[in-house]
C-alpha cells in the first residue's frame, strides 16, 4: 500500500473528518442520520484519546485522510483475560473495494497482538450487510445473540509475544 500512512491522532486537529467518518458509519448502520449525536460522539472520542492515546488513528493518502480506526488493543476483562476491541474501522466511500479494508483491519490486529491480547472483538449492526460479509470473510465468528449494540464478532489471535517465544 504505497503512499499510505496510518498514524495516531486526536479529535482536535481533524474534527470535520473524524465527525464525518462517524456520521457516515452511523448512516451505514442505521439507514439515516436520525439519532446521530455529534456531542456524544465528540465526548466519546475525547475519552478514547485520553484513555488510549493511540486509540484513534487516521489513514492518510498523501496529505488527505481517507480512513479512521478506533480501538483498544488491550481491554482487561473481569476474569483477567485480555482482548483487543475495534470500535470503528472506516474508509471514505471512494476508497472502499480496493483491499484497504483488509489492510486496515490487519493493522488493527497487529496492534492488538503487539499489546499481548489473545483475541479481538468488534460489533456490527445486522442492517449493515456489507460489514457482516466483510468480517465473516476475514475469519471473524459471530458470538451470542444480537442485542441493542449489534452482533458481537470475535477472532482468536496468537499474541506476538507467543510467536516470538517459539523462535
Amino acid at each position: 500500500m504505497t503512499n499510505l500512512i496510518l498514524k495516531p491522532t486526536r479529535i482536535d486537529p481533524y474534527p470535520e473528518f473524524t465527525l464525518a467518518s462517524h456520521r457516515d458509519a452511523w448512516r451505514l448502520n442505521h439507514g439515516s442520520d436520525a439519532g446521530f449525536d455529534e456531542q456524544q460522539t465528540l465526548a466519546w472520542l475525547g475519552a478514547l484519546t485520553r484513555q488510549r492515546p493511540h486509540g484513534l488513528l487516521h489513514l492518510w493518502h498523501h496529505q488527505c485522510p481517507i480512513g479512521q480506526l478506533e480501538l483498544d488493543p488491550a481491554m482487561i476483562h473481569r476474569d483477567g483475560s485480555q482482548e483487543g476491541y475495534i470500535y470503528l474501522l472506516y474508509l471514505v466511500p471512494e476508497w472502499r473495494g480496493r483491499g484497504l479494508g483488509r489492510w486496515l483491519l490487519e493493522q488493527a490486529l497487529q496492534r492488538i497482538r503487539a499489546a499481548g491480547s489473545s483475541s479481538a472483538a468488534m460489533r456490527y449492526l445486522p442492517r449493515n450487510r456489507g460489514a457482516e460479509r466483510f468480517c465473516l470473510r476475514q475469519g471473524w465468528r459471530q458470538e451470542g445473540p444480537v442485542d441493542e449494540r449489534g452482533q458481537l464478532l470475535v477472532k482468536p489471535l496468537t499474541p506476538l509475544s507467543s510467536l516470538h517465544s517459539h523462535t
